[in-house]
């Protein structure tokens, strides 16, 4: 064997360890060293910003069309994406302000549930208000 041959031979062996290494770590049920401690928590506000954006978008439609009947929903939405944003960063590191921020956001969804349950036969808001309605619940669980 050659020396080139002999360097390929070894690079290319080095790259498929490096490469499994992980894939037996998987197999292997290695847990990890610091699991998330607010999986369910961080997926709901997730939700929640998404669809309390999109009823944002749908409210500056309106308000685009001189039509104001959804201030206070759009006021609320706007206060959601802003709160469940921390919240989620939060719980995304288990942090240990978690549970008690998570207390003024179960309030904040709350009150905007209530505003986009005034407006049913809009999609954004029955879907914002759903989506408010289970990370209130999750929040109440995590700061009890």
């Amino acid at each position: 064997m050659q020396r080139r041959e002999f360097i390929a031979a070894v690079g290319t062996v080095a790259a498929a360890a490096a490469a499994a290494t992980p894939a037996f770590a998987q197999a292997g049920g290695e847990e990890h060293m610091h699991p998330p401690k607010y999986k369910t928590l961080e997926q709901l506000t997730s939700e929640c910003v998404a669809t309390g954006n999109d009823c944002l978008r749908h409210c500056f439609g309106m308000f685009s069309m001189k039509d104001t009947s959804m201030t206070d929903c759009a006021d609320s939405a706007y206060q959601l994406v802003a709160a469940c944003s921390a919240l989620q960063t939060l719980a995304s590191v288990n942090s240990p302000h978690t549970g008690h921020f998570a207390k003024v956001v179960e309030m904040i969804c709350s009150d905007c549930q209530k505003e986009c349950e005034k407006f049913p036969k809009i999609a954004e808001c029955k879907a914002c208000a759903e989506s408010c309605k289970k990370c209130a619940e999750e929040c109440r669980k995590i700061s009890a």
